[in-house]
């Protein structure tokens, strides 16, 4: 199989990965104080299908497992435990993203997410299928991410459709946890 960081090369050419299922997409807002403070709306969020990190504490939880399965560093706790790589995958396996959007200099960062994922989902006998990459040509605008599912995020507004959303996430992480 191909790094998602082989995505340039594939990308320039006519074979570019294809789903099966049609996907619906999901805006999450990764920092509502970012988010809160930046003048106007975020072109990033659409109307429906947007999420509020900040009300889905399971994907910090994910995200903070993820770290520790590898351990902390001998010394004082740094004040991060958790990665880019560990909130990325916890992101794609709680919300299970098919697709992502990233810039280019991000697909590092989507091959390293894919493996932590991958490991934890092999470690619970869980089938993975890693996310493909959506690349971005200006790159990512701060604060919000993007990606693609195959089931359609409950509507309303943004808290409304977190609160409902939680349900399947609470569900999906006691089954990441081998609860």
């Amino acid at each position: 199989m191909n790094e998602v960081s082989d995505a340039l090369s594939l990308a320039t050419s006519r074979s570019l990965p294809q789903t099966d299922l049609p996907l619906y997409p999901v805006a999450l807002a990764t920092d509502g104080e970012a988010l809160a403070y930046r003048p106007g709306s975020p072109q990033a969020l659409p109307e429906g299908g947007c999420l509020s990190e900040a009300l889905l504490p399971e994907i910090r939880l994910l995200a903070l497992r993820l770290a520790l399965r590898r351990g902390l560093p001998f010394g004082p706790t740094p004040a991060r435990i958790a990665e880019p790589a560990d909130w990325l995958a916890a992101r794609i396996l709680l919300l299970e993203w098919k697709q992502v959007e990233l810039a280019l200099d991000e697909l590092t960062l989507l091959d390293e997410a894919n493996r932590r994922a991958r490991a934890l989902a092999e470690s619970l006998a869980l089938a993975y299928q890693p996310a493909l990459p959506v690349l971005l040509p200006a790159g990512r605008e701060p604060g919000a991410m993007r990606g693609w599912r195959a089931q359609p995020l409950p509507r309303g507004g943004v808290a409304e459709a977190s609160r409902r959303c939680r349900e399947r996430l609470s569900a999906r992480f006691a089954e990441l946890s081998g609860q």
